[in-house]
């Protein structure tokens, strides 16, 4: 295995990395009070036990245990109150009052809720299993005598030391002791924590540098106190006691678990927060039982019917007891042949009231069948199936890391297709986490052949292709070979292989790739065998910049306090030769200045200030007679810009000595004050001598996207959807990746909200911090209120669209009672909303208001643990099982491995799982209408005497064997459009968002057509078999063969309502749907041939009575058309005059032209309203181009 080298660099000596040895400006004089209680005695474990009982490492995401999965589960099914009210129900079978047997009313409840806590115990028994992998994942702690011995995660205990290798996870909340380098720094990846890629450094105390062997923990004993468990990922606030002495802590010294050690060997650590307590888990909050919209209104129907149910119980009960009042009047009896003078007291007329009473209690029992009992179960069974396709669409499989798409819980399958606002992280999620060099500007020409993302997209929108290698309108096709570079995607053969020395310009380029080798604080190291460098940075950017210089000739390879060593290769003589430049001063980045910069003496003897920054910042810098290149350079820049690029500024100036000189006395002083305007000293010194720059070009750097994440947010946005971005990344790089995947434009007004400005830095530094909150609350007060001015109103029509742009400090004011529903306001009337900065807790607080204030449905997804908050808050969580850690998606409802795949799993499954249940849900409330209307009606036709229609398995078994089947086949197998139409019509999706397919209009009709085809099925059985024979020897119709009679209808009128509801027939519904006519023929057979005992009324009446005589078949002939007529026409005249937009698609299709790209153009500008206008994605910026050059040319015209 090749060993790899690297200088012992104190790191801490370079400016870049000196903050590494500044003390945390927390009060540490509040140790040992409330809040900052905690003790830790390191390296003795067991002796916490015995004072505090801090808890294991052991870490639980269930949402039950064996104790409390019985009471809790129990409670989840009957807080349904269709449930509840089957148990009373069933409870009530058990009296004399029940209309049919208990056996028939309770058994289908028990079928029902066992299996949905079956379901629910499956569901959590898997996240059980992720939490074990976790949990036992295996770390070095040191068990006594300097051994260091393997041991679980969850067995670590507080007071432990940790010895972490390279490219593992912390498995707790720990203090760096030391490291492998001889400063005792460490360099940590917190991906998981707040979203950045790039690495953290990390130092340990001074006087615990020498602890870089296992024997010397041999006889360590320290005493730890700090701050008690919270959820600042940001602060920490401690004191370690070393040899009698108080050292104080700080955040630089702090491992967050979850967090990963990059590019270190080893770290020792000792414990100071486990499980529960670590601040990855305290930012996290117990899994939800999230119940989705639709059902949370099927509730309300419930209810609705439940109300119904009561009113028309009262209504006959009433009616009942003055019938029976009546049937006995001074002594004479008017129904005498209900014997009302030898009657029980169920209809004794001498106690009407009471009798009326246990009426509605039977009423109550009798009328349950208005709720479908088996709507539940078939809703779970039809979720469970809808998940299993989700798993296995190929097309959200992901090939390079054999991850498919996996519904985690099947509960939220309809709100899928009802997502308002995507929330969405960006590092990992939107990213891959991987820059790339892929174009430059040098002294006023454009370099980089290579097409971005965003252009390729742009391209295929057009319906144009475009090659990877066209410049200047060079179309030929050339093939590359060359091994791929990680970091370097830069294609030109006019500067690459040496053939700059060409150019007109050689000399600049030659001073451009110096600058980029030699401006940074990268770390080399290299390889002993094969001599190669690769580099440690402290950006991924940076890393792209070294690695681009040294693709292109100019390697970095070597770096000391006070030198740096680039190795050129001269293209004419095809020799590498070293130079050496002294190294000077290094003038950090930071997101004030926007730049960097440093001085280094060349090998010739010359002094010279290399920077590079923010186009905002640089141009100003520069002399005037460095601007030769300025205006091309602008124009690449905005070009780079709307590529999605990220860009900066190159420039340098020649010092004279002198001039040098009292710069570095005046930047040292600086750098040794120990006053509070410190850092002021230190940007004033700098600021003197970044002056009178020469402009050498500018870099362009991709920050390298998901494959396909602009075009899915382009659908998605085509679609109506919102998408947030919260990041923890800094503002800067949040914009640039918001131009990378087309939520910010050029053109786009952008409303930034921030706190970054001087006299809010300059109060923090000198005001007390009761000052500097109402400050900064009223500076983000007046932000959000003149960007709510700057939006015009609904009514005022204007083409101009804004972006929201809000960084972490300025969201925690922006989140208060007070203000966050203006931000909501704010935010909502802008198209794009970028959050930087954001901390877990304020990624779940602004899904949470959204969410809530809204009332819209809220999908978060994210790839880390710091993302686990959000994904719980919102409706739906979708995590990406990404190669980082599973945090996200053990917390998520549905993991998916890429983000373009969103674009497939909400407007192709999201539809139609919507479109699916709330069909469903609509057909069981109508079929079950049907049903009971039909047992309301005969009862009021036998005086409320509490008698059904039909036998007890009749009633029972509607719900389970003659009607169940088609609906759940529906549910699974229903398609209005295909899924290549789907994604052609995006605008379809608002049919989810806006919920016309399960408004109460769209449900109290189809109970309206329940009642009326009840209505219809009951009078025309009625009046066919009241009075007349039915049977050739003269015999008329008895209670048994009606209530059958009436109930073949009912079982052909509903089966035959699906099929004229079905869009899409497969072999299945086709099957359910007939079949379950004949089962109900079958049945009638064989349960009326069991012995009349069992069988009562049902005893021979299909055989014996009603097969033979000609008239049931017609009349069930009649009364299935008569019924269904009315419905039939009513859809006819929909779909033709008033059609919905699926309709639109679906005559189109049947015209064959659904497909014609223009066709759908025309379809979909004609159906999208003006609040739904394209405002970001990839069409917008187009749109966007053609109205610029559409105004240019109307500008034109006009001079």
């Amino acid at each position: 295995m090749a060993r790899r080298r690297s200088k012992q660099l104190k790191l801490s000596a370079l400016y870049s990395f000196a903050l590494c040895h500044r003390g945390s400006s927390e009060d540490h004089s509040r140790i040992g009070t409330a809040g900052f209680s905690r003790v830790v005695y390191v390296n003795e474990p067991d002796k916490h036990e015995e004072e505090f009982k801090y808890p294991l490492n052991e870490v639980s995401t269930t949402k039950y245990t064996l104790v409390t999965f019985l009471p809790k589960s129990l409670f989840e099914q009957f807080r349904r109150v269709a449930n509840f009210y089957f148990l009373v129900s069933g409870i009530l079978a058990l009296t004399p009052l029940a209309p049919y047997t208990a056996v028939s009313a309770l058994a289908p409840l028990c079928v029902v809720i066992v299996a949905t806590m079956a379901k629910e115990g499956v569901e959590d028994w898997r996240r059980k299993q992720q939490d074990h992998a976790l949990n036992n994942r295996i770390v070095k702690v040191h068990r006594g005598n300097g051994n260091f011995e393997e041991t679980k995660w969850k067995n670590i205990k507080v007071g432990d030391v940790i010895k972490v290798e390279k490219d593992n996870f912390f498995p707790a909340d720990m203090i760096l002791l030391s490291s492998n380098y001889l400063d005792g720094i460490c360099y940590v990846e917190t991906m998981n924590l707040d979203g950045e890629t790039n690495l953290k450094i990390k130092q340990a105390l001074d006087v615990t540098l020498d602890l870089q062997e296992d024997t010397k923990f041999r006889y360590v004993r320290q005493t730890i106190k700090c701050e008690d468990p919270n959820a600042n990922l940001y602060s920490f606030v401690g004191t370690m006691e070393w040899k009698g002495r108080q050292y104080p802590l700080s955040p630089q010294q702090l491992l967050l678990r979850d967090s990963k050690l990059r590019n270190t060997d080893y770290v020792y650590g000792t414990v100071i927060f486990t499980g529960h307590d670590t601040k990855a888990m305290q930012n996290a909050t117990d899994p939800p039982s999230k119940r989705s919209k639709i059902e949370k209104k099927m509730d309300k129907i419930i209810y609705l019917l439940m109300s119904t149910l009561l009113m028309i119980a009262l209504l006959g009960s009433v009616l009942f007891g003055i019938w029976t009042k009546e049937d006995l009047r001074d002594g004479e009896l008017k129904r005498w042949y209900l014997r009302p003078d030898a009657t029980t007291i169920f209809y004794d007329p001498k106690r009407a009231a009471l009798a009326s009473f246990f009426h509605l209690l039977t009423a109550l029992m009798l009328y349950s069948y208005f709720i479908p009992i088996s709507l539940y179960i078939s809703i779970e069974m039809v979720k469970i199936l809808q998940a299993l396709f989700i798993n296995q669409d190929i097309e959200m499989y992901h090939e390079e890391s054999d991850k498919p798409t996996r519904a985690r819980t099947s509960n939220l399958n309809e709100e899928l297709g009802m997502v308002d606002t995507i929330l969405s992280d960006k590092t990992g999620t939107l990213t891959c986490n991987m820059m790339e060099f892929i174009k430059c500007s040098i002294a006023g020409t454009a370099y980089g052949q290579g097409v971005t993302e965003v252009e390729r997209a742009m391209a295929m929108r057009k319906g144009a292709w475009l090659d990877g290698d066209i410049e200047n309108g060079d179309k030929e096709k050339r093939i590359d070979h060359s091994p791929h570079v990680k970091g370097f995607n830069f294609k030109d053969p006019r500067i690459m292989d040496g053939n700059w020395v060409h150019e007109p310009n050689r000399d600049i380029i030659r001073d451009f790739f110096r600058l980029l080798a030699i401006c940074h604080t990268c770390i080399p190291e290299i390889d002993d065998e094969t001599d190669k460098v690769s580099y440690e940075a402290e950006s991924p950017d940076e890393a792209a910049f070294v690695i681009a210089a040294r693709e292109l000739g100019f390697e970095f390879y070597q770096r000391t306090r006070k030198s740096i060593i680039v190795r050129e290769r001269d293209p004419n003589q095809n020799v590498v030769r070293e130079r050496k430049y002294e190294l000077l001063n290094i003038l950090e980045f930071s997101s004030s200045r926007k730049r960097m910069s440093v001085v280094v003496k060349e090998p010739e003897g010359r002094i010279l200030l290399l920077s590079k920054g923010a186009d905002s910042v640089m141009f100003k810098r520069l002399a005037s007679t460095g601007r030769k290149f300025e205006e091309e350079t602008r124009r690449h820049i905005n070009e780079y810009a709307d590529s999605g690029l990220r860009t900066l500024v190159l420039a340098y100036r020649v010092l004279e000595e002198k001039e040098y000189k009292e710069f570095n006395e005046k930047f040292n002083t600086a750098k040794t004050s120990v006053s509070a305007d410190r850092d002021e000293q230190i940007e004033v010194a700098a600021d003197s001598i970044e002056r009178d720059l020469l402009l050498l070009g500018a870099t362009a750097v991709e920050d390298k996207l998901q494959k396909g994440v602009p075009e899915c947010i382009d659908k998605l946005a085509q679609a109506g959807i919102k998408i947030w971005v919260l990041t923890g990344d800094k503002m800067e790089t949040a914009i640039n990746i918001g131009f990378a995947c087309s939520l910010l434009r050029q053109g786009m007004t952008q409303i930034i909200i921030t706190l970054e400005q001087h006299d809010i830095i300059a109060l923090e530094k000198n005001g007390d911090k009761q000052t500097i909150a109402k400050a900064s609350k009223r500076r983000v007060m007046d932000q959000i209120e003149d960007g709510i001015e700057q939006i015009p109103p609904p009514t005022q029509f204007s083409s101009e669209s804004f972006a929201l742009i809000i960084d972490g400090k300025s969201l925690t004011y922006a989140l208060e009672d007070d203000l966050k529903f203006k931000f909501l306001d704010l935010a909502i009337k802008c198209a794009s909303v970028i959050c930087c900065r954001s901390s877990p807790k304020q990624k779940a607080l602004v899904t949470r208001l959204v969410k809530e204030v809204t009332h819209k449905v809220t999908l978060a997804i994210g790839d880390g643990a710091n993302d686990v908050g959000m994904l719980q808050e919102a409706d739906i969580g979708v995590g990406i099982s990404g190669p980082e850690g599973m945090q996200a998606v053990m917390a998520s409802d549905l993991a998916i491995a890429q983000f373009r795949f969103l674009e497939r799993l909400l407007l192709v499954h999201g539809h139609w799982c919507y479109r699916r249940i709330s069909v469903m849900i609509c057909y069981f409330f109508y079929k079950n209408v049907t049903f009971g209307v039909t047992i309301f009606l005969y009862e009021a036709f036998a005086s409320f005497s509490g008698k059904p229609a039909y036998n007890d398995w009749f009633l029972s078994l509607y719900n389970v064997f003659f009607t169940s089947l088609p609906v759940i086949a529906l549910g699974v197998f229903d398609q209005d459009v295909s899924a290549r139409l789907c994604l052609q019509y995006p605008e379809l999706y608002q049919e989810g968002v806006q919920n016309v397919l399960f408004s109460w209009h769209r449900i109290l009709g189809w109970m309206f057509n329940g009642v009326m085809n009840a209505i219809l099925i009951f009078f025309f059985c009625i009046a066919a078999f009241e009075d007349q024979a039915f049977r050739q020897n003269g015999q008329v119709a008895g209670l048994d063969a009606l209530g059958v009679v009436m109930y073949t209808c009912i079982v052909w009128v509903v089966n035959c309502q699906m099929a004229l509801s079905v869009n899409y027939f497969t072999i299945i519904q086709h099957i359910f749907i007939w079949g379950s006519i004949a089962v109900w023929y079958l049945f009638l057979l064989a349960y009326g041939a069991i012995n009349p005992g069992l069988s009562k009324t049902a005893y021979m009446v299909f055989i014996e009575q009603l097969a033979p005589a000609l008239s049931y078949w017609l009349v069930t002939l009649f009364v299935v058309m008569a019924t269904l007529v009315p419905y039939f026409s009513y859809a006819a005249i929909q779909i033709r005059f008033f059609p919905m937009f699926h309709n639109k698609i679906q005559w189109k299709r049947y015209l064959g032209k659904a497909e014609d790209p223009e066709v759908a153009r025309q379809l979909s500008s004609r159906h999208r309203i003006s609040s739904q206008q394209r405002m970001v994605g990839i069409s917008a910026r187009c749109d966007g181009k053609t109205m610029q050059i559409t105004r240019e040319a109307e500008r034109e015209v006009q001079e």
